[in-house]
Parts: structure tokens; sequence; C-alpha cells
């Protein structure tokens, strides 16, 4: 069976979406589509709209066979980490090909890119720490530095989009699979209106939810039902809800904050360079969690960069805890369909097989994970924290819902099945 792979966060699942799903198994010419997806955090550093369980069953509805979840750890890393641990599990659940939408859908130009940046790695890092160290953010130098050393400007206009920048991510991650850009249709990463498109970005369709909507008088339910798949409609929040969720988080948040000491903050893998005082000094001071980042970031720290440590720091995620990670080590699988079914049926038997055989190729294939409850003693060491943390940031995730910690906690929850 040829299984294509598509590592997203669906936050929420959109027509443009969709339409990916549907373009990757048409260009790749799949017999399966299997999806690495976030969890309850996203890579932006925030709480997903909705939890990882609803996501995973809309996925499911829109043409995923086999959903399965991106550890919390690396959801709340920068884009490389992200990039790579959705390529890892990916090809570790046999995938041959993994797709990923792309503003310019040139694939020369996204392995130009990805090649030039493998073969400068040492170059780039060097250059890059000296511009952080001038005050420049991290995307600034990275372009910069890309600049100084040669690459070409096709490469340099990959360093400017967003989809593209996550592209040759991937495409430096993949070990065996093979990319297959889809063009993105629509509007922009970050654009917030539809501005006539029929697609339109996850970004704009969470500000329409959380406004409630204002054309027509609809509410934003209806407004972005436009915009993304009936089974996801039904399931959006209320922009009362996601105004009650934003209370939570940032009172969560501000007490974890001021209640962790400047040098643990430091050690939150986006933490250091004094970020630990600068952010327990404007705590005290900000109205909301907006104002809170917007305080503390700067033209070397991204919002982004300080949004996840935030949730870095509101989730207990030390750098000493995980130093020792190296990736995913297992497959949490969220939700599957009978042709997913099939392919998880292989990966347990390709397993058995070599553990009966002592193979050594039993140490790089992923235990497969569909109840934690009862297949916990699959998984050790690092891989073991790693699941501690997912579940732990499903609890929280509750929490700032408002949800039962304890009727919807991960050793509560069941695989989806479709």
């Amino acid at each position: 069976m040829k299984a294509a792979g598509i590592t997203a966060e669906y936050n929420p699942l959109h027509n443009g979406h969709a339409y990916h799903i549907a373009r990757a198994k048409e260009l790749s010419g799949c017999d399966a589509l299997v999806v690495a997806m976030s969890g309850d955090f996203v890579q932006r550093g925030a709480p997903a709209v909705m939890d990882k369980w609803t996501r995973a069953e809309h996925a499911l509805r829109c043409g995923a066979d086999l959903v399965i979840e991106i550890p919390a750890l690396y959801c709340l890393g920068n884009a490389g980490q992200y990039a790579a641990a959705g390529v890892k599990l990916l090809e570790a659940a046999g995938v041959s090909c993994i797709s990923f939408g792309s503003e310019s859908g040139d694939a020369e130009a996204l392995a130009g890119t990805a090649r030039f940046i493998k073969e400068h790695r040492a170059e780039m890092d060097a250059l890059i720490s000296a511009y952080s160290k001038e005050g420049m953010s991290y995307p600034v130098a990275r372009a910069k530095a890309f600049e100084e050393l040669g690459g070409s400007p096709e490469g340099q206009a990959v360093l400017s989009s967003p989809n593209d920048i996550l592209a040759a991510e991937y495409i430096m991650a993949m070990d065996k699979a093979v990319p297959v850009p889809v063009k993105r249709e629509g509007a922009g990463y970050n654009d917030t209106a539809g501005g006539g498109h029929r697609f339109m970005s996850a970004t704009g369709i969470r500000d329409l939810l959380s406004i409630g909507g204002s054309r027509m008088h609809r509410s934003g339910a209806e407004f972005a039902a436009e915009f993304v798949p009936e089974c996801v409609t039904r399931d959006v929040p209320r922009a009362d809800e996601l105004s009650e969720r934003e209370q939570r988080l940032f009172d969560l948040v501000r007490y974890a904050v001021l209640t962790t000491p400047a040098d643990v903050i430091d050690d939150c893998p986006s933490g250091g360079e004094g970020l630990g005082n600068l952010l327990r000094a404007e705590a005290g001071k900000a109205g909301d969690l907006d104002d809170l980042i917007l305080r503390t970031k700067s033209k070397r720290y991204t919002y982004t960069r300080i949004s996840r440590l935030c949730m870095q720091v509101l989730l207990g995620i030390r750098r000493a805890e995980f130093a020792g990670a190296d990736g995913p080590g297992y497959i949490r699988v969220l939700g599957f369909t009978e042709t997913g079914r099939k392919i998880l049926s292989g990966l347990r038997k390709e397993k058995s097989a070599a553990a009966h055989a002592d193979c050594e190729k039993n140490e790089c294939l992923l235990p497969v994970i569909t109840n934690i409850n009862k297949e916990k003693e699959l998984i050790t060491g690092d891989a073991e924290a790693l699941l501690r943390l997912d579940i732990h940031a499903s609890d929280i995730y509750n929490l700032i819902t408002g949800g039962s910690v304890s009727d919807l906690s991960d050793h509560r929850q069941s695989v989806r099945i479709l």
C-alpha cells in the first residue's frame, strides 16, 4: 500500500486544507493518507481552537486515513524542530512521500534552498548567532546569513514566505520520503480576511470566531462556514467561549510566570538571555496575554518566540528534562479509517517480527500507541517523558477550555474510528 503524508495543525481545518488533502492524493497517486498533527497546543504558541481528538476526526472526514500526534515538545518548538518531528513520524509510519503547502509551489527552488542550508549549516549558524547578538530576530538573521553566503534569489524568496520556510524545513528533515509541494491557493498564511478568495487562512477564521462575525449580523461560526467543511462548522466554539478561554489562559500563564524563578524560565526551550526576568517583570503589569507578549517582545525576540515561551512556562517544559530526546519515540494514534487500520496492523507486524528476530532494525521502528493505559510499557526513557508531557498538556488544555480534566483526560479518551 502506497501512503503519502502531511504534517498539519488544522487549527481549524478549512477548505484550503481539504483542497491540499485532495491534491496530495492526486499528485502522489497514493492509496492512503497519513497526517502527523499537532496536539492541543500549536506551533504559534497557543492552545488549539478545538481539541486534538475533534480535529483528528475532522481530518478523517476530509480524506485522511490515519492521524497521529506530534508531541507537545515539538509543537512548541521552532519551525525546524516541528518539521523534523513531523517528518520522523510520517517516515516511521511508512509514507513514501510527504506533501506540504507552499506559496511558490516550486519544488526545485524549495529543494535547492534546503540543500544550500544543509551544505552551509555551520557557517549559517555562526552568522545567525552573530546577527542575533546585534539585535536581529532569528528570521531576519537567517535571511541575511543566507544572502551573505551567496544564496540564490529564489532561495531568498523562499525564506520570506511562511509556508515555503516550513517546506524547506520538511525537505531538510526527509530521509526516505519524496517531497510533494502543493501551491497554496487563496488568502495568505497570516491574512485575516478572505479578500474575495474561496479559501481563508486559519488565522482569519480564528479571528472571525473570536469577534463573533460582523457580516449581515451572522455569528462567527455562520460566517466561518463559508470557509470550512460542514463537519468543522458544527464543532467551532462561540465567541463568548473563546473570550472566557483567553481570560483563563492569561490567568494560568501569569500565575505560572510569577511563581517560576527567572532562571527556571530561562531554562525553557525558548528562554534564556534574561527573558525570565523580563517576562516576570511584565507579568504583573499586563492586562491580557497579548499585552504580556507585546510588552516582552522586541526587535530581537519575536512575538511567536515569546508566546511559545509562555506556553512552555505554563506546561513546565525545561531544556534539561528533554536534553536527550532525539525526536518522537513513539507513534501516538488519534484516529483512523479502515485503510488506516491496515497501516497500523502492518507497522505492528513489522515491529513484532524485528523484535522476535532480535534484529537491529527493531531499534529504529517506533512503537504504536493506541491506548496509553494498556500500552505505556512499550515506551521508556525520553519517550516516556514526551508522552507524560502530552498527557499533562491535554489536562492544562481542558482547564483553559473549561472542560472536565477528569472526563476529558487522555486516559479516558478513545481513538477516533471512522
